[in-house]
């Protein structure tokens, strides 16, 4: 059995056998299910899906202490391991794989929620510190997009401000260069590479509140300009958990105004068509998410908008 099989079937059973001693039965809603709990409680952590994994990194832990630690969720046995701690204490953390490297690219520091652009890449022998985003584009909650060598970082929050600006960084080359900026500032959009190379960017809050919640939808094609318009979301909010399923952008919970959501959305940029599939268990803002093995995985985040970390981790494999 090839290890793409295996990992296959080990996600279904995590995530949806019948009986399995994992779920939570009373939080299941259609095919998500609560799957393994992470070891502690985590709001506004940063997410990726690495090396077949789930990666978890940073946020705030179950007494709102900043975190540096990182877990790894195993979708082949529903075991969490540590991974090496981050360098750097922070929430809102920018975290992608990029090709086989993890890639951590700024975040926010301390609860004044200091923006910072310190780098570090991962290759499988700890974290190594690399080119740090120039004076003046450090941030946290940007839109994070990857391909096999570049990380892309969209918009975002500043110490003060949502910002429009968007970066891309070279990991060869240890690099980064400026994008057009976007036509207007926004913190926490999502963000996907689609196969035709284009960069999409969806949602997010016009502040660094949810009280401006966006719907727009815009793409930068490959040597473009200047970012054009796509079909806006149904559900205008930012703070999703995103990740990237079969070549279409899932946004899952989020919040908008005093809410926290349990909407779920999918984006199939090949028909620039939006849809919707059935909504969290419970609602969720304060994290992010990733695609492992084609599952839909959102760890932790709160139920409301308040500083109350949840532990549970929902995942959807129909």
């Amino acid at each position: 059995m090839s290890r793409a099989a295996a990992v296959a079937i080990g996600v279904a059973a995590v995530l949806g056998a019948c009986g399995d001693s994992r779920l939570t039965p009373d939080a299941d809603v259609g095919p998500w299910r609560r799957v393994a709990s992470l070891p502690a409680a985590r709001l506004e952590p940063a997410t990726a899906a690495w090396r077949g994994k789930l990666v978890v990194l940073g946020g705030f832990g179950p007494t709102l202490a900043i975190e540096r630690s990182r877990d790894e969720l195993d979708p082949l046995t529903g075991a969490w391991s540590r991974g090496p701690d981050a360098p750097v204490a922070w929430t809102h953390a920018q975290l992608a794989a990029v090709g086989d490297r993890l890639v951590l690219a700024g975040g926010l520091a301390s609860t004044d929620f200091v923006a910072r652009g310190e780098v570090f890449v991962d290759a499988g022998g700890g974290w190594q510190a690399r080119a740090s985003l120039p004076t003046g584009a450090e941030r946290g909650s940007a839109g994070v997009a990857a391909d096999a060598t570049t990380l892309y970082l969209i918009g975002g929050a500043s110490t003060t401000a949502a910002l429009a600006s968007a970066w891309a960084y070279d990991v060869d080359a240890d690099a980064w260069r400026a994008l057009p900026d976007l036509p207007s500032p926004r913190s926490h959009p999502v963000a996907m590479v689609a196969s035709d190379g284009a960069l999409i960017v969806a949602g997010g809050l016009r502040t660094l509140d949810a009280t401006q919640p966006l719907a727009e939808v815009l793409a930068l094609p490959p040597g473009a300009s200047a970012w054009v318009p796509r079909a806006p979301m149904p559900t205008a909010r930012g703070g999703c958990a995103a990740g990237v399923v079969d070549g279409e952008l899932w946004c899952v919970g989020g919040e908008a105004g005093a809410a926290a959501l349990a909407t779920v959305e999918v984006y199939d940029p090949r028909a620039d068509r939006w849809r919707s599939l059935p909504g969290l268990p419970a609602p969720r803002a304060g994290t992010q998410g990733a695609a492992v093995a084609g599952a839909m995985l959102v760890p932790g985040g709160a139920a409301r908008l308040a500083y109350q970390p949840e532990a549970s981790v929902f995942g959807w494999a129909p």
